[in-house]
């Protein structure tokens, strides 16, 4: 599969999608309890670093090339309010 086609956007957003998809998939499928808990949850705080990491590339590309990646920080910041906002509304 050719990843040219895609936009960098477009990369951005499927990536959370499938990745917040895959951990509640796990969540759901793959049983734990409170002394382990499942895979679901464990990707869930995984999510942290490689989000970060992957804004950090973004950030990174940004500076070094010609290339804006604005869109990708928006992206980001857009799905890290999101998600905060739905833990928050959750736990209450």
């Amino acid at each position: 599969m050719n990843l040219n086609k895609f936009t960098k956007e477009t990369v951005t957003i499927a990536f959370y999608i499938v990745y917040i998809l895959l951990a509640g998939l796990c969540y759901e499928l793959l049983p734990g309890d409170t002394k382990t808990p499942n895979m679901g949850v464990l990707l869930f705080f995984l999510l942290i670093p490689i989000g970060l990491t992957y804004a950090l590339v973004h950030a990174i590309k940004h500076l070094n090339s010609n290339v804006s990646y604005v869109k990708c920080f928006l992206i980001h910041v857009t799905v890290w309010i999101s998600i905060i906002a739905f833990l928050t509304s959750y736990k209450q």
